[in-house]
C-alpha cells in the first residue's frame, strides 16, 4: 500500500512540473507554437534595427537634423527684361555681353547713353551731365541690369555707386579701387587701350565713363533715380534674392 501511494504521489508531482514548463515539441514532433513565435519576434526585431525611420535622410522631419540652405538662383542674361521708355533696342548690348566681348559692350553702352540723352548729345557725340536726368528709370536700369547680370554683380553703374559711397565719396580713392588710374600720381589710364575688358578686371571697372572733363557726369549718373534704394524698380538680382529668401521660409 505504501509503495502504491509513493508511486502515485511521484507521478502526480512529475505531471505538475511538466505542466509548468513550455513544451519543446507539439503533436507529431512539430515545433511548439511558443518557440516559433519567439523566433519570429527576434528576427523581426533584428530586421527593424537596420531600417531608418525617415528613409535615407539623416535629418529629422521636425527640424532637429542638418538642413541644406537654398541657394539663390543665379540670374541669366536672357531673363533680363529689355525695357525702354525711349523705344531703344538693347539686343546688340545683350549679345555682346553674352559673347563676353566687354570692349564692344562698353562701346555699345556709350552709344546708347548718347542716344538716350537726346539730340544735343547725338550732335556733339558725348553726354553732358545735365542731360542724364532726362533718361528714364527703366532705360538706366536695363543698362545696369545687363552689366550686373553678365558679370555676376561685378560691373554696372549701381556697383560703381556702391563702391563710391564706401570710398566716402572720395574720387581719388574710388578711381584707385576700380583701377582707372596708375602710378603714385594717379594718372588716368589711356582710353581705350589701357583698360581691362574682361572679368579679370577689378570690381567696378566697367562700364567706362569719361572723367577727363571732370566728375560731373559720373555724379549725375550716381544721382539718377534708377539707382536709389527704393521698394520699386528692383534689379533682377535683388528680385532673385528675395525669391530665394521666401523659398527658405518654407523649410
Amino acid at each position: 500500500m505504501h509503495t502504491l501511494n509513493f508511486q502515485a504521489s511521484s507521478s502526480l508531482t512529475a505531471n505538475r512540473q511538466a505542466s509548468r514548463r513550455p513544451a519543446a515539441f507539439s503533436v507529431a514532433g512539430r515545433p511548439a507554437v511558443t518557440s516559433r513565435v519567439q523566433t519570429i519576434v527576434r528576427s523581426s526585431s533584428s530586421s527593424l534595427d537596420n531600417v531608418p525611420l525617415f528613409g535615407s535622410s539623416t535629418s529629422s522631419l521636425l527640424g532637429g537634423g542638418p538642413s541644406e540652405a537654398v541657394a539663390a538662383p543665379k540670374p541669366k542674361l536672357d531673363d533680363v527684361p529689355l525695357e525702354s521708355e525711349a523705344g531703344m533696342d538693347y539686343t546688340a548690348l545683350l549679345e555682346h555681353l553674352k559673347a563676353g566681348d566687354y570692349r564692344k559692350a562698353d562701346d555699345e553702352t556709350r552709344a546708347l547713353l548718347i542716344k538716350l540723352a537726346g539730340e544735343g548729345a547725338i550732335k556733339r557725340g558725348w553726354v553732358y551731365f545735365s542731360e542724364v536726368k532726362s533718361i528714364s528709370v527703366k532705360d538706366m536700369q536695363t543698362l545696369d541690369n545687363l552689366w550686373k547680370t553678365a558679370s555676376s554683380g561685378k560691373f554696372g553703374y549701381s556697383v560703381q555707386k556702391e563702391m563710391f559711397t564706401q570710398a566716402a565719396r572720395r574720387w581719388p580713392k574710388f578711381f584707385k579701387q576700380i583701377d582707372w588710374v596708375v602710378g603714385e600720381n594717379n594718372v588716368y589710364r589711356k582710353w581705350p587701350m589701357e583698360f581691362n575688358y574682361s572679368l579679370d578686371a577689378p570690381r567696378g571697372h566697367l562700364p567706362l565713363t569719361n572723367a577727363l572733363r571732370g566728375t560731373q557726369l559720373f555724379e549725375a549718373i550716381f544721382a539718377h533715380p534708377a539707382f536709389e534704394k527704393t521698394s520699386k524698380g528692383k534689379s533682377i538680382d535683388e528680385i532673385a534674392q528675395e525669391k530665394a529668401k521666401s523659398t527658405m521660409k518654407l523649410f
